[in-house]
């Protein structure tokens, strides 16, 4: 009994200074590893998180919504905003733009109320899984980010969004401009195309007999096929003839039938324009469309304009082929 009452406070006194240098071992040790606790920038948090310096110098954008999806075209050889803009499908158009400038203006001050967890209930009961409207933008480093927006709630007047670079759904406030609303008619001009000098390298025109006319930049002078130096003045002329075509009407949604009747007018095209710019080259091609076209108003001959895709098409006058004929060295 002597024994075991000796050596009770023996190992009680032990473990107690065993724990007492635990205690004084985990002290020291976030003593020195501990670091700083950042103080909260409630400012920083709700700021803007979109990368807005991102969306300063773009290269393409594709605007989806309920009323379709539309594939934009920066045509500007540094990615400036002013462009000029091409919409690229459904539709060979040229871009307003003022909408480009609406839609930077609106991501420029978006404020942000709450955020909430990027889960799959959350993205669900925001509609982020179905968003009202998507946009991807693409800038001249080829670096490429998506926001999409989900349902408005009506109670508070807020609106829901994710980036696709981030891990948060962001509670804002709407968007000044309802894009996703947006369609054909609000997004593009009459004018088909949008052409701008300073990223031309080269144009050429085919018609039905093959090359017609062929234009080559070269240390800043113009040259025509031959090798001849053109005037600038008259290739500036050329050029804005070429951006004032216009169309007079868009199919959209064109059936199987009237599909099949386009692409065989189309098929040996009366005009072909190639443009090589900076960014790449794009191709535009001219039929002629006997007969009207079945189950629309438009009757006897037509002419089409599409990409050499032949996605869709936009009619045109015959007054406005006469651009394609044109001999820079008689324009005045």
């Amino acid at each position: 009994m002597q024994v075991r009452s000796f050596l009770r406070p023996q190992l009680s006194t032990i473990l107690v200074a065993f724990f007492f240098f635990i205690l004084l071992f985990l002290g020291l040790f976030a003593e020195v590893f501990e670091s700083e606790t950042p103080e909260v920038d409630l400012a920083q948090i709700y700021a803007n998180p979109v990368p807005v310096a991102e969306l300063q110098h773009l290269k393409s954008m594709k605007l989806t919504n309920k009323q379709g999806v539309f594939e934009l075209l920066n045509t500007h050889p540094d990615g400036n905003l002013d462009g000029p803009w091409q919409m690229t499908a459904p539709q060979a158009l040229r871009m307003k733009s003022e909408v480009i400038t609406k839609i930077i203006e609106a991501f420029n001050v978006i404020r942000v109320r709450n955020f909430h967890r990027l889960e799959p209930i959350n993205i669900t009961s925001y509609s982020l899984d179905n968003p009202t409207l998507s946009l991807m933008f693409t800038n001249f480093r080829e670096k490429s980010f998506e926001i999409k927006m989900g349902l408005i709630n009506p109670i508070d007047n807020s609106a829901y969004m994710t980036i696709s670079t981030q891990n948060q759904i962001y509670q804002i406030d709407p968007l000044e401009i309802q894009l996703e609303s947006y369609d054909l008619a609000q997004l593009v001009e009459s004018k088909v195309l949008a052409l701008n000098v300073e990223s031309l390298v080269s144009l050429e025109i085919y018609g039905e007999a093959g090359l017609s006319m062929k234009l080559l930049k070269k240390e800043e002078q113009w040259l025509g096929d031959t090798g001849v130096e053109l005037g600038s003045v008259k290739v500036t002329k050329f050029l804005k003839r070429l951006e004032e075509i216009k169309s007079t009407s868009i199919l959209e949604n064109l059936t199987p039938e009237q599909k099949e009747l386009m692409d065989r007018a189309t098929a040996v095209p009366l005009y072909s324009l190639k443009l090589i710019t900076t960014q790449g080259v794009r191709t535009y091609i001219v039929g002629e469309v006997k007969g009207g076209i079945p189950g629309t108003s438009v009757n006897g001959t037509v002419y089409a304009l599409s990409g050499e895709e032949r996605k869709s098409y936009v009619l045109i006058d015959k007054d406005e082929l006469k651009v394609f004929g044109t001999k820079i060295t008689e324009l005045k």
